[in-house]
């Protein structure tokens, strides 16, 4: 039986249980540091990530981003949609169920528009930005908003673990991370 072809109860409860996983994951590496606002990236992503709905590309078809360039694929799809489209960075569960750090595109619907990935993800949690702050931001910094060079978290996030995130940065799309 195909994905599509699946009651909505069974794929929503699929969906509820992967993205548990991820969030148990993240819930792992959450940690507070004195005098910070988060101590870690886990901590930050559950304050004020959001989940989003992994879902196939408009139209089917594979998507028309590069594998392996989320980040830039995403920032300049959410720049050129006008607003339509939010920058989403954070982490999602690939086909195979890793845990990967990785952008997409989110519409006032919640959807994940993935990019890059050939199948949707199983789980997607991230920070929907404005497509215009993100843009700037990642054209000054020359790279993504929470990664840098080796896995390790980026100077931007960094700074926003320790203070606190812009006012006016984030859009409110997607859905709620539920409390423990």
């Amino acid at each position: 039986m195909t994905d599509t072809a699946r009651p909505a109860s069974t794929a929503e409860a699929e969906l509820a249980a992967e993205e548990e996983w991820l969030l148990a994951s993240v819930r792992m590496t959450a940690r507070e540091r004195e005098g910070w606002a988060y101590g870690t990236l886990g901590a930050l992503l559950l304050a004020h990530g959001r989940l989003f709905t992994p879902t196939p590309w408009p139209g089917g078809g594979n998507p028309p981003g590069e594998l392996g360039k989320c980040f830039i694929e995403a920032v300049s799809w959410a720049w050129g949609s006008d607003g339509a489209l939010a920058y989403v960075e954070g982490v999602a569960l690939d086909e195979w169920a890793r845990e990967e750090s990785h952008a997409w595109c989110a519409g006032p619907e919640g959807a994940a528009l993935d990019l890059t990935w050939p199948r949707p993800g199983r789980a997607y949690l991230g920070l929907p930005v404005r497509a215009d702050a993100a843009q700037r931001i990642m054209s000054e910094r020359g790279g993504p908003l929470l990664y840098g060079a080796e896995g390790l978290i980026s100077t931007t996030a960094e700074q926003w673990m320790r203070d606190g995130l812009p006012d006016g940065l984030l859009v409110d799309i997607g859905r709620p991370v539920p409390r423990d």
